[in-house]
């Protein structure tokens, strides 16, 4: 249930392989890989990355972000720095430059592009959960990806977030004002597995466990857990390792996975937790549409204005926890997240 490590552990993500191996031929200097929460991200650029002969660093902003509360750049500068020593020292290398924080982010990365220079490398600086990067306080991290992306032409940005709008807000590069603004990026986005490719996922897997599932049993998991990888990986888990039963392992995919959901969930709505629960609650009841919601939340919660019930639901977007549809209509298109919140109290 952990991220994969190699290629051949990954399922039907070729087209997505291919335009991250096409990026580094290419000499791209950022890309941006967007998807919902478990839907295989980390798994995809990791790897991909462990199977390539770039060097490069891989780390969790959303890790530095609990520890702090922020993302400092002294932890941000550790973090990379403790990385590179640990590649170079791996191919019996030395860095050829002063690690002392002295030399700053910025000036790590230009002596890790030197370094890279040197050898004709790129280097990979990979930022998993990267849409926390704009809790630094002060510090623009958005226009240190763009110098990097101006000014070191060994180095390659690869960012990842499973909340799409957040990591878009952090980026602005449509903003004419923002420091990305028209600096060229290779967006790839991980979609859900359809039925047919969640039906091969687990068959697959099944396989190589030397078990087997039915077709019914297929058809249950695809209509329960709607082709969200990291939901099939531990269906798939409590099943092959487990010896759970087809139904014992679904309820136990739906109980592990919504505590994990509302550990997220509470961390999201804790500012105005009453209005986020019942909008929620509206949503998954099927009162789906902007006016039946703001009644809803009205006569639960107490009256709100237009313009916070849209801030909301607008947050609740960006997070990727709740999604519009073409009809106007809002979603939850997580099924296990419609289960946690079912259990979510005011």
């Amino acid at each position: 249930m952990n991220p994969k490590e190699s290629i051949k552990d990954l399922y039907d993500r070729k087209k997505e392989l291919e335009s991250l191996s096409l990026s580094l031929k290419n000499g791209e200097r950022l890309v941006i890989v967007y998807g919902v929460r478990r839907v295989g991200k980390t798994s995809l650029i990791r790897a991909f990355l462990n199977e390539r002969d770039f060097p490069y660093i891989l780390l969790d902003m959303k890790e530095i972000y609990y520890v702090h509360g922020s993302v400092p750049i002294k932890a941000l500068y550790n973090a990379v720095a403790k990385e590179f020593v640990r590649f170079i020292g791996k191919v019996g290398s030395e860095p050829g430059f002063d690690l002392s924080e002295d030399l700053g982010l910025t000036g790590l990365l230009k002596g890790i592009n030197e370094w890279c220079r040197a050898r004709k490398l790129t280097f990979i600086v990979a930022l998993d959960e990267s849409q926390y990067l704009r809790f630094g306080g002060k510090i623009r991290y958005d226009g240190i990806i763009a110098w990097g992306v101006d000014n070191l032409s060994n180095v390659t940005f690869i960012l990842t977030g499973s909340e799409a709008g957040m990591l878009r807000e952090f980026l602005r590069y449509e903003d004419t004002e923002a420091p990305l603004y028209g600096r060229f990026r290779n967006e790839i986005y991980l979609n859900r597995f359809t039925k047919e490719e969640g039906f091969g996922f687990l068959r697959r897997g099944f396989k190589e466990s030397g078990k087997t599932i039915s077709e019914k049993a297929l058809e249950e998991v695809s209509r329960d857990l709607d082709g969200i990888s990291g939901w099939l990986t531990y269906y798939g888990y409590y099943r092959t390792v487990e010896g759970m039963k087809h139904e014992d392992a679904i309820k136990q995919v739906f109980r592990e996975g919504s505590q994990l959901t509302l550990k997220e969930i509470e961390k999201v709505i804790s500012r105005s937790r009453k209005r986020y629960i019942y909008i929620l609650k509206a949503i998954v009841d099927g009162l789906d549409t902007w006016g039946v919601i703001k009644a809803y939340v009205s006569s639960n919660a107490g009256s709100l204005s237009d313009t916070i019930l849209n801030s909301l639901l607008q947050t609740l977007i960006k997070l990727g926890i709740v999604e519009k549809a073409a009809d106007d209509r809002y979603m939850i298109p997580d099924p296990v997240a419609v289960y946690a919140i079912k259990r979510l109290k005011p």
